[in-house]
């Protein structure tokens, strides 16, 4: 999570269902199943998760945690726009390459 706003403990963010699909598909992760293992969650939580659609999904900070925490290692940069609230107010986009 950038810390150009000032925050820095991610863990207190909380995607809405439709930003962790489109963070997974920005990645190039092709399934609900690849980002599970990714993040050392269960695949129903990522399915449950991406079903929230443009709800915060039910599900405790932890698993969260992890499932930012694997798409940033795939390449995705979340941000908070200037005004954004913790919640569902999140901005993304890919790392560039470096080189």
């Amino acid at each position: 999570m950038s810390s150009e706003n000032g925050f820095e403990d991610w863990q207190a963010v909380m995607l809405t269902g439709d930003q962790i699909a489109a963070a997974r598909r920005l990645a190039g992760i092709r399934s609900q199943a690849e980002l599970a293992a990714l993040a050392g969650v269960s695949r129903p939580t990522v399915e449950r998760a991406e079903a929230a659609r443009h709800l915060i999904p039910s599900m405790n900070a932890d698993a969260m945690a992890r499932i930012i925490r694997a798409l940033e290692t795939a390449g995705i940069e979340f941000h908070l726009d200037g005004g954004a609230s913790l919640a569902g107010d999140v901005g993304m986009r890919r790392r560039s390459p470096v080189g």
